[in-house]
């Protein structure tokens, strides 16, 4: 009876895989037909010149095909700087392939890129591209005219890729605001020409700020010339006060006057980083931290840069030492100049 049963259900079974089959077409192989067209092939990316953060010398590089042929891709190549880098030879599709993969550690420079397919048939296509890859320092902000970001031990400005004169031993040390940043020492500083750095009427300057209070005052950022006590053309910002509060200023040159806008007060006791902002247009000075308006000082006439030459970094140097505003012992990191009065929302938009 067992062996009735069992032969009941396989036969069972076999009419039921049957019927799954009826109205079916049975898969028979069709002729391609011809192979007339020549295949194609694309490099998707990279798709022009490549440009990675200006700190990195290297890139592990993003590399995308697309290969197509009417019948039947036989293989695909891709050569860099004249080096087969990938080989391709089977498909799951025979004829569309798409492939991204990595090439690492490429170095900056030229280089030359190319794809190159063949069908089953001998017929080939390429495509080939030159690019650049390239670490140049792109400004951030419209108008930006100059940055240092201190890193590295280095202190380059970027933008020009201009290197300063360097007085005394001032340092660049780890634990800035952003990686490394500009220490100052006694009778140390840097300075920069000013060509090409500030508008007629209208500049703004920006950095980050650990302010160390000893000594109680010093200068900051200084543009003057070369008369003695004069603050009538350029500008300085400085700092003064004690152990415990330091308050940064500004003193503009206005030609036959001189403008003061008395800023704010930073904690000294508190230890941090404070963005600073000095904004100057046709009419007004302004000082922020961290994007914050601290006050504003109206000018009775533009900026004068008449016989300015330099920018100091990190001191009141050879044109604002008096009253005692010599060499800042503080951290700097992160300093931009403009050649506009920056709005706060392009301020508040750097915190």
């Amino acid at each position: 009876m067992k062996n009735i049963n069992k032969y009941i259900i396989a036969i069972a079974a076999m009419l039921m895989m049957t019927s799954c089959y009826d109205g079916i077409d049975p898969i028979t192989e069709v002729d391609p037909g011809p192979d007339l067209e020549d295949p194609t092939a694309e490099l998707i990316s990279p798709n022009g010149n490549v440009l990675i953060p200006f700190t990195d010398t290297e890139v592990d590089l993003d590399i995308e095909v697309l290969v197509e042929d009417d019948i039947e891709i036989d293989n695909v190549t891709v050569i860099l700087d004249g080096n087969t880098i990938r080989t391709f030879e089977s498909f799951l599709d025979y004829r569309i392939f798409m492939e991204t993969f990595q090439y690492e550690n490429l170095q900056l420079g030229s280089h030359n890129l190319i794809v190159n397919v063949t069908d089953t048939s001998g017929k080939t296509a390429s495509d080939d591209l030159t690019f650049t890859l390239d670490n140049t320092y792109l400004p951030s902000v419209e108008g930006e005219t100059f940055y240092i970001p201190f890193f590295e031990g280095l202190y380059t400005e970027l933008i020009s890729e201009s290197e300063p004169i360097v007085v005394g031993t001032p340092d660049i040390v780890s634990g800035g605001y952003s990686g490394n940043t500009y220490k100052g020492a006694t009778d140390s500083y840097l300075t920069f020409p000013i060509d090409g750095l500030f508008g007629e009427d209208s500049f703004s300057a920006t950095f980050w700020y650990k302010v160390n209070s000893t000594p109680d005052r010093a200068g900051i950022l200084v543009v003057g010339n070369d008369t003695p006590e004069n603050r009538n053309q350029g500008f300085r910002l400085f700092r003064e006060g004690s152990e415990t509060q330091q308050t940064i200023k500004a003193n503009i040159g206005i030609g036959s006057a001189d403008s003061w806008n008395d800023g704010g007060v930073i904690d000294v006791t508190a230890g941090k980083w404070v963005h600073i902002a000095l904004t100057v247009s046709a009419t007004e000075s302004k000082i922020y931290f961290n994007g914050v308006e601290q006050l504003s000082a109206t000018l009775s006439s533009s900026i004068d840069w008449t016989d300015c030459s330099k920018i100091t970094i990190g001191s009141g140097g050879e044109t604002f030492n008096y009253w005692g505003h010599l060499s800042d012992l503080s951290e700097i990191d992160e300093l931009r100049l403009y050649n506009k009065a920056l709005s706060q929302a392009e301020i508040e938009a750097m915190q």
